[in-house]
């Protein structure tokens, strides 16, 4: 019984250790985007073939897109000037296809649209980040809408507290009719 649980040991920590995400390629990690202190953002894609790649997004200063500049290793990149504190999205328009930057994690999906996002911090955008509270539960429910004749999916958020508590609470129901959905309001 003790060798069979040191081999289960074992066997479970060379899958754990394979969970590492490596770097193989000659290419350095990509920062993209990078907030300089001076509040203005470097975009950076890794796109060697590419003939275009253009930077769309919400804190242009302009009509339509910018255009990034290759680089001699392959690698586009685009600098803002500085901006104001505020929740930015963008995506890449690589050679006339929208792209999300793969080196950029946070994703905002707006119903058949998925863009990245950052902030530019001190200030409104500040509103955003996470911090240092107490925090709710969103929970994913499905209910059967017999008018539609199919299930359908709701969003509930409930307050710290809630599940252990006794207090009872005022319902709000938010049917926000345009644009996005659940997942982009929660």
């Amino acid at each position: 019984m003790k060798n069979l649980l040191v081999a289960f040991l074992l066997i479970a920590s060379f899958r754990l250790s394979a969970q590492e995400n490596l770097n193989f390629g000659k290419q350095k990690e990509l920062v993209s985007p990078e907030i300089h202190t001076d509040k203005s953002v470097t975009f950076r894609l890794y796109a060697p073939q590419a003939n275009k790649v253009e930077l769309q997004g919400d804190m242009l200063n302009q009509t339509g897109n910018a255009q990034m500049q290759k680089q001699a290793d392959g690698i586009w990149t685009y600098t803002t000037a500085p901006l104001k504190s505020e929740l930015y999205s963008y995506s890449f328009v690589l050679d006339g296809v929208k792209t999300r930057d793969p080196s950029n994690v946070y994703q905002i999906r707006d119903v058949a649209s998925v863009v990245n996002v950052f902030l530019v911090g001190d200030g409104k955008a500040d509103h955003y980040a996470v911090t240092d509270v107490p925090h709710g539960t969103l929970a994913k429910r499905w209910y059967n809408s017999p008018r539609n004749n199919m299930n359908r999916r709701l969003t509930v958020y409930t307050p710290p507290g809630y599940e252990s508590g006794k207090q009872k609470y005022p319902v709000l129901y938010l049917l926000h009719g345009m644009g996005g959905d659940e997942e982009a309001w929660a």
